[in-house]
């Protein structure tokens, strides 16, 4: 049996933290470890897990004070005592399915595409039905992230970058690209996203991430990197920004433009 640890980054996430840490022990295939990294949290969360019980090993890791989401990741990565560790963000949750789909990969880097977004209750919101193309298009076009959906090799981990405090998750998945590490996408909804307010994509600095993450990866831009930024652009109210990188998208490779892409671009346009 593969041995999997799971590696739970927390933040001031008392609320939800159980109720993600009860989805891994419901799973039809148990991980050898759970390791939750308390990140300087200043709510309950060590109080609620002080007496928690298992069927499984756990462990809690304690950062001294605030050191984000892509420290604590990579630390429970250094920790961990299997050769794959699954990500689990404390506000999601795992379907019952999600490690027994995961254990039958062995790629460097395995992605279970998140099809299924709840609310704070649990209660399904929606379901998104979209399409996915080849590899190359779903990377370089922004289309992965999630790291509740991301299984690792830790013999081959790169490692999230600590410097971005958003996006870490889409520049992990360009640099498995470009070093032409083995990627895997499989679509069998294996995980509920959560989404409420504080969820941090919805701020302005997801953008300015963005950014950053195109910035660092200029040398592998094409057609659908252009267009994902420019998605990104018109929906936090870039219009310049949007309208360029949609003219460089159309200059390179007009057929990149479908049609779903298209729609979000034009029902962002009239609100900017």
């Amino acid at each position: 049996m593969k041995c999997i640890s799971v590696v739970i980054p927390s933040y001031n996430a008392s609320k939800f933290l159980l109720k993600a840490i009860n989805s891994v022990k419901n799973q039809t295939y148990a991980p050898k470890e759970l390791i939750v990294i308390d990140d300087g949290s200043s709510d309950n969360t060590k109080e609620l897990l002080k007496d928690i019980k298992l069927p499984f090993d756990f462990r809690l890791l304690t950062n001294e004070k605030n050191k984000g989401r892509s420290y604590s990741r990579n630390l429970g990565v250094k920790e961990s005592a299997c050769d794959f560790i699954a990500f689990l963000d404390a506000d999601d949750i795992y379907f019952p399915h999600h490690l027994e789909e995961l254990s039958k990969e062995k790629e460097d880097l395995v992605y279970s595409i998140p099809r299924t977004f709840i609310d704070e209750e649990d209660k399904i919101t929606r379901v998104s039905k979209k399409f996915y193309k080849d590899l190359k298009s779903m990377i370089l076009g922004g289309m992965v992230g999630y790291p509740s959906g991301i299984m690792v090799r830790k013999e081959s981990f790169l490692g999230f970058n600590e410097n971005l405090h958003q996006r870490e998750d889409w520049e992990l998945f360009l640099r498995y690209y470009k070093k032409g590490l083995d990627i895997k996408i499989i679509d069998k909804n294996t995980v509920g996203i959560r989404e409420h307010g504080k969820r941090t994509s919805r701020s302005k600095e997801y953008f300015y991430y963005t950014m950053k993450v195109y910035e660092m990866h200029t040398d592998i831009a094409d057609a659908n990197m252009y267009l994902s930024i420019s998605e990104a652009a018109f929906r936090f109210k870039e219009k310049s920004l949007g309208f360029e990188f949609l003219i460089k998208a159309l200059k390179q490779n007009p057929k990149a433009l479908d049609m779903r892409r298209l729609w979000n671009i034009i029902k962002r346009i009239p609100k900017v």
